[in-house]
């Protein structure tokens, strides 16, 4: 499978009507640190000048919000400073990835470092691992290099509207979302094997899809099937914030949003990595067909073919958006390109969304539309303890930005429930920072023990042990680790109900 799109992703096939929503003005605000310096942002947080007067804010002649024109908050400082660090480390944080990669992969190519020592001191040839192999893991995969499904109870009576999922006996429906989340962290090779090899189904696809405002085929996915013929199961996972990739962290921490009609305002970075082709104008930023370069494609259009191919291969099947960090957003705001588009017959087959680790992906209107839209879906997110990047962008009284669906959160490893919000929601809340730090040191200590209690597999690695430790100097980070939460979902009981799902 070439990671580069097919031309074949122009249909003009005509679709069912039916009520969409109804167009609006394109009100927007898009930060530019480009165009900011390091004296402007403090000038913003000491004079607080209209955001209308900045010549890094571009805002819509048509935006009435006053509290957005006149109320520069220390949030839109801090946006504009985090964007330019990172887009001022881009290359050294790409070159540090790649010396911290590479010495981690060459150790687990040729064995481990025993192995790695006896073959430099007897001169057996040294295996050099390349990137884009099976062998080259990404960062993450050696904070949790577990491939392997547990055999654990299925969760599938607790959602009715996925009776049609029977036949994945034994199949922890929450696990496997988060092994995919995860697996979609690396490249193809690694994730056809786990496809295919580990969990035994069927791999359709990996894709690399084109960000015309970075110029890369930065947003990454994969597609997958439960069996080969008439599956029950279509899995979309995007790929997640990558570890050393600068632009995904601006994208994160950029608080820029468009509005799409009633819809609600939408967050830019996320939509710019689906494809969007307009930043200031939401309906021609999102034209039904694509007709730009043929191997430009952004990743709505690419997915969209795919899923209109499978679901007439299948046609029990149904489908469920999935990702971690970044990947979880873009799965988040998918379905609401599908509804603007009016794809009933993909709409009709979904499952709903699954996610985990999300970034907030609209404003208030953008969350109640799409509750209205997934209403008798399936529509929640994993949230484990006080993650960071499940608090941004802000909730604040200026930019409203709101998470949709119901949250499954994790108190520890072993104890789940499901909230509306999660605790903290704006991360900066003094009152909670003690009870962070705590958890912090908590989690650190009971991994140590885990595979005690648990069995070899809860073995932490050195690299994850690298990256829990980033938790005493900004906590909430290591929260966002997927290895915990494939340990909440493996180890977890949800209460839901005062019932236990197990």
């Amino acid at each position: 499978m070439t990671s580069k799109p097919h031309p074949s992703i122009f249909p003009c096939s005509p679709l069912v009507s039916f009520n969409s929503p109804p167009m609006g003005s394109s009100d927007y605000m898009i930060l530019r640190p480009e165009k900011a310096g390091w004296l402007d942002i403090l000038h913003l947080l000491i004079f607080k000048p209209k955001l209308s007067d900045c010549k890094f804010v571009d805002m819509s002649l048509n935006s009435h919000d006053i509290k957005l024109s006149d109320t520069p908050s220390f949030i839109v400082a801090l946006s504009l400073f985090i964007q330019k660090l990172f887009y001022l480390i881009e290359y050294p944080l790409r070159l540090f990835g790649f010396a911290v990669e590479f010495p981690f992969n060459l150790v687990t190519t040729n064995g481990g470092v025993f192995s790695l020592i006896q073959k430099l001191m007897t001169g057996n040839s040294v295996v050099v691992p390349e990137e884009g192999t099976l062998n080259w893991w990404a960062f993450i995969g050696h904070i949790d290099p577990r491939l392997d499904l547990t055999k654990s109870s299925s969760l599938i009576s607790y959602l009715p509207q996925l009776g049609a999922l029977n036949t994945m006996e034994g199949v922890n429906l929450l696990e496997l979302m988060v092994m995919a989340s995860k697996t979609a962290y690396e490249n193809e090779a690694y994730v056809k094997n786990a496809v295919t090899n580990h969990w035994k189904m069927n791999f359709v696809g990996f894709y690399s899809c084109w960000n015309k405002y970075t110029e890369t085929y930065g947003t990454q996915l994969f597609i997958f099937t439960d069996t080969s013929e008439d599956a029950n199961l279509i899995i979309v996972s995007f790929r997640g914030t990558g570890f050393w990739a600068a632009r995904d962290y601006i994208s994160d921490f950029d608080i820029s949003w468009l509005s799409m009609g009633s819809m609600g305002r939408a967050h830019v970075g996320f939509m710019k990595a689906l494809g969007l082709q307009d930043e200031t104008d939401y309906i021609k930023g999102w034209p039904k067909y694509y007709t730009g370069e043929p191997d430009e494609v952004g990743a709505y259009y690419v997915v969209r073919e795919q899923l209109r191919t499978l679901i007439q291969q299948h046609p029990k099947a149904q489908i469920i958006f999935t990702g971690h960090s970044m990947g979880a957003s873009l799965s988040s705001i998918y379905p609401a390109i599908l509804s603007l588009h009016e794809e009933t017959d993909i709409l009709d087959r979904m499952a709903g969304v699954l996610n985990s680790g999300r970034s907030r992906p609209g404003d208030e209107t953008f969350a109640s539309y799409m509750d209205a839209l997934l209403k008798t879906k399936y529509s929640k997110r994993l949230t484990y303890r006080y993650d960071i990047i499940e608090r941004v962008p802000f909730d604040d009284d200026v930019f409203r930005y709101k998470h949709y669906g119901e949250c499954i959160y994790y108190k520890n490893w072993y104890e789940g429930e499901v909230i509306t919000e999660e605790p903290n929601k704006n991360y900066f809340d003094p009152t909670y920072f003690p009870d962070m730090y705590y958890n912090q040191y908590k989690d650190f200590i009971t991994s140590l023990s885990l595979p005690k209690t648990q069995g070899r597999d809860y073995k932490e690695t050195l690299a994850s042990l690298i990256y829990r430790s980033l938790g005493f100097l900004i906590p909430g980070v290591s929260c966002h680790s997927p290895r915990d939460y494939l340990n909440a979902v493996r180890l977890g009981k949800v209460t839901i109900s005062d019932k236990e799902i197990v």
